[in-house]
């Protein structure tokens, strides 16, 4: 099992700087990504790709249970781990020394930023990932608009290609998304799952109109992408290399605490009350600030380990999501018989459940 590694102090930490040009700027927001090379050090690589080889190596059960706290989506992947800064120093150090803050904040009309989550996601050599066009817009606080929180998305180890299940992003695609939230579509299919699902339709079908960004990416590059940009693994891996990859999600600081849209789901940070301050904005060490700087008191509850849960900690809260838990378990084993979630079975089953009141 891995041991929770003696987190480095940070305490009073302001990240390194690295400044954008207005081109580069510019272009994300028109765009909704913007490709940076070379932003990680060698240094830096080589720690996280250390560090993801430990967490392969040496399964446990803070990672095991990230395919029950997230979405189903990520049981096609062969191996994932929410938060791995929690229990790993690499990943600490690279999240906290690395100048992605301060890039992160400039995107954001350089506002205070805090983490949302961040996820490590492999697959093996010769799997292919599915291609499922999606947004992340959901999981971030502040429904109601686009533009401020955001993905960056890396390489471990591996070049990333398009031709083996590399990351892939339609150009231009935030900007109709925001127009679902404007004419609050968005809000009428968001609620049920079978809305869910037609969002995924709806996300499939902007491959006919937009253009297609499909990046090759080297260890020590990075895409960052808006919240509401639709993309996905490319569906395709004829290289039959394994695809090793860390997310980390930021958003803009201030957020106000806002009720869960999925009350049947686990709840993330941003929908749990405890981490909304006394004016209900959201704070705390599982949404930490990192820039300009961090806070002593949210850093120190880091180290000390207060983010983890223990076996029957994780028991007691997965017990209060039974509905996620089943759809959890459903997509697992429909995944392992080969269905996609775009296949007739899974409408049909979603549509029984929810007359059944399951899901």
């Amino acid at each position: 099992m891995v041991e929770r590694f003696s987190l480095q102090d940070t305490e009073d930490l302001s990240p390194p700087q690295f400044f954008l040009s207005e081109d580069q700027i510019s272009s994300y927001k028109e765009e909704g990504f913007l490709i940076l090379r070379n932003v990680l050090s060698p240094h830096l690589m080589s720690r996280l790709s250390s560090g993801s080889s430990d967490l392969s190596a040496t399964p446990c059960l803070h990672c095991a249970m990230t395919y029950y706290d997230t979405a189903p989506l990520l049981h096609s992947y062969d191996n994932v781990c929410q938060r791995p800064e929690l229990i790993h120093q690499n990943f600490h150090e690279v999240l906290y020394r690395s100048t992605l803050a301060h890039i992160s904040s400039q995107l954001m009309d350089n506002r205070p930023i805090r983490i949302l989550r961040t996820n490590t996601l492999g697959s093996r050599a010769g799997q292919t990932i599915p291609l499922r066009w999606h947004a992340d817009h959901a999981i971030f606080p502040g429904q109601r608009k686009c533009g401020d929180g955001l993905v960056v998305w890396m390489p471990i180890g591996n070049t990333s290609y398009a031709d083996a299940n590399g990351l892939v992003v339609l150009k231009k695609s935030h900007k109709i998304h925001e127009e679902m939230i404007d004419n609050g579509t968005w809000f009428e299919n968001q609620g049920s799952v079978h809305g869910q699902r037609l969002h995924l339709e709806f996300y499939k079908s902007l491959v006919k109109t937009h253009e297609k960004e499909e990046p090759t990416l080297n260890p020590g590059d990075a895409i960052l992408f808006d919240r509401c940009t639709v993309h996905s693994a490319s569906g395709v891996n004829s290289r039959n290399i394994r695809r090793n990859s860390w997310q980390i999600r930021f958003f803009a600081d201030p957020q106000q605490f806002e009720r869960d849209l999925y009350k049947y789901y686990p709840s993330s940070a941003i929908t749990d009350e405890k981490n909304a301050n006394e004016e209900g904005f959201l704070s705390g060490p599982h949404l930490p600030q990192i820039w300009p700087k961090t806070i002593p008191g949210e850093q120190h509850a880091i180290r000390q380990g207060h983010l983890l849960r223990t076996r029957q900690e994780w028991f007691l809260f997965m017990l209060g999501y039974p509905r996620h838990l089943f759809i959890s378990n459903v997509v697992r084993s429909a995944e392992s018989l080969g269905f996609s979630l775009q296949h007739p079975l899974f409408s049909v089953l979603v549509r029984l459940g929810e007359i059944l009141q399951i899901v």
